[in-house]
């Protein structure tokens, strides 16, 4: 059984580790280098801060194996933009096709608070980023726009797919 929970600075050993995969592997994240585990720690604390969710998909059935981890950030640092996120949602590469992504970002929306989060929005690398964008397509997200050639990895121009969603 996968739970959904809050997640905690034991936690971020196991984060960095999902998200090192990511980074040494594919384009989804733009990330030469993968953070520590103190990055993981203070980026924790400052959503938590920000009075924003950082979720963990924790496996009940393997000693609470972390599986997937989601958070809402900044999406950009200027104060006209307070109220606006980028969602980020990340698996472990041997927990996708088993609900765990639409988990996370269902209980990502529910847990964010409308008095600090009106628009949501998710940046998407458009080369391997299909089950991203069906994956937000199904929770209400709408594509918004697209940039080509933004970024630049493992020796390729990547394009990103800006979707976004409004809270009630």
């Amino acid at each position: 059984m996968v739970t959904i929970r809050s997640g905690t600075a034991a936690d971020c050993a196991a984060i960095a580790d999902i998200y090192r995969h990511y980074v040494e592997h594919t384009v989804a994240t733009f990330d030469y280098v993968a953070p520590t585990v103190e990055t993981w720690t203070t980026k924790l604390a400052s959503i938590r801060s920000a009075a924003r969710p950082f979720l963990v998909a924790v496996d009940d059935d393997l000693e609470r194996t972390v599986l997937g981890f989601a958070y809402l950030g900044a999406f950009r640092e200027k104060q006209a933009y307070a109220w606006t996120t980028e969602d980020t949602i990340y698996l472990r590469p041997d927990a996708g096709g088993r609900g765990i992504g639409s988990a996370l970002l269902g209980a990502l929306l529910a847990a964010a608070e409308p008095h600090n989060v009106r628009q949501i929005i998710a940046v998407i690398a458009a080369t391997g980023g299909e089950a991203s964008v069906a994956l937000h397509a199904k929770h209400g997200f709408v594509e918004v726009g697209r940039t080509p050639a933004v970024g630049f990895k493992f020796g390729q121009w990547v394009d990103c797919i800006y979707m976004q969603r409004a809270l009630p």
